[in-house]
């Protein structure tokens, strides 16, 4: 009996091993994707055509034998950014091992990137500035990283780059790191340079600390917010902040009562700031997109008809319209439509999506190894003008120092107006 159980114990352990070491069939999901992508994708050969396409399909296969299932999806995902489609995209998350992040959350500000979240055993590196990676200086790794996105600007990469860092598993497929930790080249809030060995370990809400500023200023406190709104009396400024373009109703339009019961209500909102503007002497109206990723355009866009027709009765009231990094998708609709609208200075940061852009996203799911890929059945086009981004009338980015301080410079620069 003994024997017997040595041998099922032993046979148990090769298939453990067999099954850690068999590869997925990416010869299969390769050929599915390029017949989806070409299938259901609105436009995927609008920048490149599809021999090229085919091409990287066919490097990926010769090298893919040689690699791990993860660096297999990176490649893949390279290629498909090489597509100029930023919606368009391979979900390789769930091969992401969690024991394999850095416990660390950046902030990318008008100076560098900054150490925001980590771990209590990690709390000296708190507000630290971070110049390197294993003495490769941060904007190679930065360089590196971002050929796994669409790049269409310098928003997009401030955007993105910051998620991407913690993973170790990324960092080794760049040749960053080939050990179980990363030395940190830092400067510190005292102007001074030092090494930090940092391992990778589980950081969420319960463990991690945090970075204190002095205070914080309205739209990084109230960032989480879907949407909110303040009047500053003494200024005369009502200021919306609209995070996303979502919302009670836009749930229920889906057909989604559950996330429906934990959203707040558009309708009532909006009969908030028309209250507030028929009632309360306001200069300036600020309508704050930076946090904005997108949604549902159609609410916005019928809003922002509504404060136009307000702001044609009352043209000495200033719209003041605040773009930055994260603003993208339907939330660039929305910018558009108050360009198309109303005589609105726009301010902040150049945007991360375009104008003209692919969306309406869909998904299908690889056979093989089961990863989903997102792709675009719509084009947007609201403009003659073929740009990257947005680009603010008024160009202002938050320093590290405005950070601590709690100070909104966008927020500072239309007070002074």
């Amino acid at each position: 009996m003994k024997k017997f159980s040595l041998l099922i114990a032993g046979v148990m352990l090769f298939l453990t091993m067999y099954s850690q070491n068999e590869k997925m069939d990416w010869n299969s999901d390769l050929d599915y994707l390029v017949k989806e992508l070409s299938e259901k994708h609105y436009n995927f050969f609008k920048i490149k055509s599809k021999d090229y396409f085919l091409s990287g399909v066919n490097t990926i296969k010769q090298e893919y034998k040689d690699l791990n299932d993860f660096q297999v999806a990176l490649k893949i995902q390279q290629l498909i950014a090489k597509f100029g489609d930023s919606h368009t995209m391979l979900n390789y998350s769930q091969l992401l091992n969690p024991d394999q992040i850095l416990p660390i959350h950046l902030l990318w500000t008008s100076d560098g990137l900054y150490v925001l979240h980590t771990t209590p055993e990690n709390e000296k590196i708190l507000g630290c500035q971070v110049l390197s990676i294993n003495d490769v200086p941060i904007t190679t790794v930065i360089d590196s990283l971002s050929t796994l996105f669409v790049i269409d600007n310098q928003a997009m990469v401030k955007s993105l780059i910051p998620q991407t860092i913690p993973s170790l598993q990324i960092l080794e497929y760049f040749g960053f790191t080939n050990t179980e930790q990363v030395q940190l080249g830092l400067k510190t809030g005292a102007n001074q340079n030092q090494t930090y060995i940092l391992r990778p370990s589980l950081m969420n809400r319960d463990n991690r600390v945090s970075f204190r500023p002095d205070s914080l200023a309205f739209c990084t406190k109230n960032e989480n917010q879907v949407f909110t709104d303040c009047y500053y009396p003494a200024e005369k400024i009502y200021y919306i902040l609209y995070n996303r373009c979502f919302s009670k109703e836009v749930a229920l339009e889906y057909g989604n009562k559950k996330m429906a019961e934990n959203l707040p209500s558009f309708k009532e909102f909006e009969e908030k700031i028309f209250n507030t503007l028929a009632n309360e002497s306001v200069r300036k109206i600020i309508f704050d997109m930076r946090y904005n990723g997108g949604g549902s355009s159609a609410q916005g866009t019928a809003f922002i008809e509504k404060l136009a027709k307000f702001s044609e009765s009352n043209p000495a009231i200033k719209i003041y319209v605040v773009l930055g990094r994260a603003t993208f998708s339907s939330a660039i609709l929305n910018a558009m439509d108050f360009k198309r609208l109303t005589n609105a200075v726009y301010v902040g940061e150049e945007t991360a999506g375009k104008p003209n852009h692919f969306g309406e996203v869909k998904n299908f799911q690889l056979p093989a190894s089961k990863l989903w890929v997102n792709y675009s059945t719509k084009y947007f086009k609201v403009t003659d003008e073929e740009v990257n981004t947005i680009t603010p009338d008024v160009r202002i980015e938050m320093s590290f120092s405005d950070f601590i301080k709690g100070i909104d410079p966008v927020y500072e620069w239309i007070k002074r107006q």
